[in-house]
């Protein structure tokens, strides 16, 4: 019976450090995310951005392999084999001069044949470019052109990133506020339905009235749940896609200036042609076209190279030099092309220009973007002000009339109209909240801020 009652006992302990445990948890602070740390911790752990980096060290390596052709080449090459037929190598007679005493060697003209068997040529050679220089040093900064043009589009990557948490913080932002924003009306829902009971019972609603103003509560309260349903899932997409696990628990902070208000037009569009990505993007596009057209022009400088090369030949029975070793000039130089130089070189010239005219309409789209975006911010901003200003003058004007009717100063119909009007401004402080967070977003995006 003892052991029974230390059992029950222990258990009873266990159960209720379990429950502290929990009741510790329950009652820890949540982390708060601002939007810029959101955006932060995506752009650290994104799984998207990955892809972009390798790109941009794929881009590296190529920019240090192709440097390395500006160093000599050294080539070794050997073939083995065994002869097919029996060559042979003739020598004239006194082809190694004539000797006093002795006659000319050799004395006739004379035949050594090599017998089919095994044989080897060994040749090695190192080639420095010299006029290729210049046509290998445009090449490397064509290259580092498209290293930095991975950068670009990293950082555009990045922008699409910022913009995408901006959105998805946003989008949980509006639902909360919309979620605040029904809260605070329940009260004032349910006490038009203890009006009503009271009315009802005084004769002066009818029962029609009184189910009405019920039905209207019962609806905000489920407003109330559809809202908190879609609040657990955007965090958790938020949470996916800053790159940590989506069940981590957050609370977020809404944007209490704006920002935007006083910033000047000529500024913020400076601000977005030299933050946009794109415009980045395009003018390395210019720079690489102009690069590949003097690529092109420095082809009709013939090909100069100082050359080493050695050679070897083994088992041909001293027919031939053994060991042969040259140094001098090598010059490669394509003399008649039938006009395809020139034809290639107009053909990249016109690319050139294409990149020019795709410049310049970008510079003309990102000025138009920047102000329309400024615009939009500053009128979506005031339109959050009057949706508020209107929506308290709502809820104050419903609780004057719920007082009012309580006084029997006003009709019933006047307290149902002035709920009305509250359930019409609540809808449309979502909208407004809805527009200016899309609006703050599309800014930020055409600015070129991560």
């Amino acid at each position: 019976m003892k052991r029974h009652t230390r059992t029950i006992q222990l258990v009873l302990v266990l159960g209720a450090i379990g429950l502290v445990a929990r009741a510790q948890e329950s009652t820890a602070p949540l982390e708060t995310l601002t939007v810029d740390q959101a955006v932060s911790y995506a752009l650290e752990h994104n799984p998207s951005l990955r892809t972009a980096e390798l790109e941009v060290k794929k881009a590296e390596e190529n920019l240090s392999a192709f440097r390395t052709r500006r160093l000599p080449s050294i080539k070794w090459s050997t073939l083995g084999g065994q002869l097919l037929t029996k060559p042979s190598v003739t020598f004239d007679q006194g082809v190694f001069g004539t000797y006093p005493g002795v006659g000319p060697i050799p004395g006739e003209e004379t035949k050594v044949h090599i017998p089919r068997k095994p044989t080897a040529f060994v040749f090695g050679q190192i080639m420095q470019p010299l006029s290729q220089q210049h046509r290998l040093g445009l090449e490397v900064k064509f290259h580092d052109l498209g290293r930095q043009l991975e950068e670009a589009k990293l950082a555009e990557r990045r922008a699409a990133v910022a913009e995408q948490v901006r959105k998805a913080y946003y989008r949980l932002l509006e639902t909360q506020s919309a979620l605040e924003s029904v809260e605070q009306s329940l009260p004032l829902y349910k006490e038009t339905v203890r009006l009503a009971q009271v009315g009802l019972q005084l004769e002066t609603v009818l029962a029609s009235q009184q189910l009405k103003a019920e039905a209207e509560a019962a609806e905000v309260e489920l407003e109330a749940l559809k809202l908190r349903n879609p609040i657990a899932t955007q965090m958790e997409a938020l949470n996916e896609l800053i790159g940590r696990p989506v069940n981590t628990p957050f609370r977020t902070v809404g944007v209490e200036h704006i920002a935007e208000e006083g910033m000047d037009f000529g500024a913020a569009i400076q601000k977005g042609l030299s933050q946009r990505p794109e415009m980045r993007q395009v003018s390395l596009r210019v720079q690489q076209a102009e690069l590949d057209v003097r690529v092109k022009k420095s082809e009709y400088i013939p090909d100069v190279s100082l050359g080493l090369t050695y050679g070897s030949a083994f088992n041909f029975q001293n027919a031939l030099p053994q060991n042969v070793a040259t140094a001098g000039v090598l010059l490669e130089w394509e003399v008649f092309d039938w006009g395809r130089k020139k034809q290639e070189m107009n053909a990249k010239r016109h690319t050139a220009s294409q990149a020019r005219v795709a410049e310049e309409a970008l510079d003309r789209r990102i000025r138009v973007e920047v102000a329309q975006a400024l615009r939009q911010c500053a009128e979506t901003a005031q339109r959050v002000k009057v949706s508020t200003l209107s929506q308290r003058a709502a809820r104050e004007g419903l609780r004057e009339q719920q007082s009012a009717f309580g006084r029997e100063a006003v009709l019933w119909k006047d307290v149902l109209q002035s709920q009305t009007n509250l359930a019409a401004e609540d809808d449309e402080q979502r909208r407004a909240l809805a527009a200016y967070w899309s609006a703050r977003a599309e800014l930020k995006r055409v600015l070129g801020e991560q």
